[in-house]
């Protein structure tokens, strides 16, 4: 290859990474933790989002608040709002943690309304 030849060949690289990066969508959040829960964060730039994930990204905090999801992403119960909520909430997220990919954020608010 000569250095004219190789030379337009990583013009064109740039190019088309600079186009790529150019055309790309902007950045939301990021799932989290392996189930890709994305939380009150969804849609959301990740520099944008206040709340702090769990390792496992079921739980989401922001000011001694917490939002909980299942492993589809559903939400499931919050905790922080109110003195007596925190029991039920972390009684449910035991059995979330426990089962499989369910949607049980959806099955409970299903039979809430």
């Amino acid at each position: 290859m000569t250095k004219k030849s190789s030379a337009s060949v990583f013009l064109g690289i740039a190019a088309a990474g600079a186009l790529s990066l150019g055309l790309a969508p902007s950045a939301s959040a990021q799932p989290v933790g392996p189930w890709g829960v994305e939380g009150p964060c969804a849609g959301i730039a990740a520099s944008d989002c206040l709340w702090t994930p769990s390792a496992d990204g079921l739980t989401w905090s922001l000011y001694n608040r917490s939002a909980h999801y299942d492993k589809a992403g559903n939400f499931v119960c919050q905790t922080g709002y109110l003195v007596n909520d925190a029991a039920g909430c972390e009684g449910m997220m035991v059995a979330v943690r426990a089962l499989p990919q369910l949607p049980i954020g959806d099955w409970i608010w299903a039979v809430a309304n």
